[in-house]
């Protein structure tokens, strides 16, 4: 980055010269974090609205036998309560200009976990956790496709 100065003596930064944005990342990569990072919000809210529809509602979902986990309803429902708000909160740090160091790793677990809950949860509301898989699967590769910054400066 160079220093500018303003004609008021101000010192600015300029990202255009070397392409990188204050998190170390390139422009290009940034814009797949925050890709990934608006996806997380979304999936996030989306979890958090399927988990209190499984409190409040649980006729909504097909109840089977044929579950390989067998847990409630109430169950189901803080488990994607907790998880969304998690992924959301996580996702939200990723569309700041600054992106934290911990934040990308935290996000590819947290949504890698979303993606096994979504599978268990396939009985019960099938079309929906593959929308929801797929929306994960997006995220972990925008998230992944950004390799590691510190790497790609030396």
């Amino acid at each position: 980055m160079t220093d500018q100065q303003t004609p008021t003596g101000r010192s600015t930064h300029s990202r255009a010269t070397h392409g990188r944005s204050p998190s170390g990342l390139s422009d290009a990569w940034t814009g797949w974090v925050h890709f990934g990072g608006v996806l997380m919000i979304v999936v996030g809210a989306f979890a958090v609205i399927e988990g209190v529809i499984a409190l409040l509602l649980p006729t909504t979902y097909v109840a089977t036998n044929e579950l390989v986990l067998t847990v409630t309803f109430a169950g189901w429902g803080w488990l994607h309560i907790v998880l969304g708000a998690l992924v959301l909160a996580v996702g939200a740090s990723l569309v700041r200009e600054e992106v934290p160091s911990w934040a990308r790793g935290t996000a590819i677990v947290l949504v890698a976990l979303s993606t096994v809950v979504q599978l268990a949860w396939l009985p019960a509301y099938p079309i929906w956790s593959v929308v929801m898989i797929v929306l994960d699967v997006l995220i972990i590769g925008a998230l992944a496709a950004t390799g590691d910054p510190a790497a790609r400066s030396r």
